[in-house]
């Protein structure tokens, strides 16, 4: 049980970033949907950007993380395929992560 404590409280502090990212992405609409790609370049660029999206993407999917994991412990009845899906669910949620991370680094060194 205070494991479970835990997680519901480490989802809940994760969300709370979120919210004021989401609405600072909001507010760079016009700088994320845009036709042109060097806008949108130069954007991710800028240092606030860039450290934006790199807190966002951690943020989110270890938020990500945590609630597939309960979807996985609610739906799925055998614990050593639980723990199966899971490491899967993990490793995918950290290379996706890590690749955007990536592409942002890429980007903001102008690597890209």
């Amino acid at each position: 049980m205070q494991n479970d404590v835990k997680h519901w409280k480490l989802t809940r502090l994760l969300s709370l970033p979120l919210i004021p990212l989401f609405l600072y992405f909001v507010t760079q609409a016009q700088f994320i949907i845009t036709p042109s790609r060097d806008i949108f370049l130069t954007w991710v660029r800028q240092p606030s950007a860039s450290i934006a999206l790199a807190l966002f993407i951690v943020c989110g999917f270890w938020h990500a993380a945590l609630g597939l994991d309960e979807i996985i412990i609610d739906y799925v009845p055998d614990s050593n395929t639980q723990k199966g899906f899971a490491f899967l669910l993990k490793a995918a949620l950290f290379a996706l992560g890590a690749a955007c991370l990536y592409a942002i680094y890429a980007i903001s060194s102008g690597k890209f």
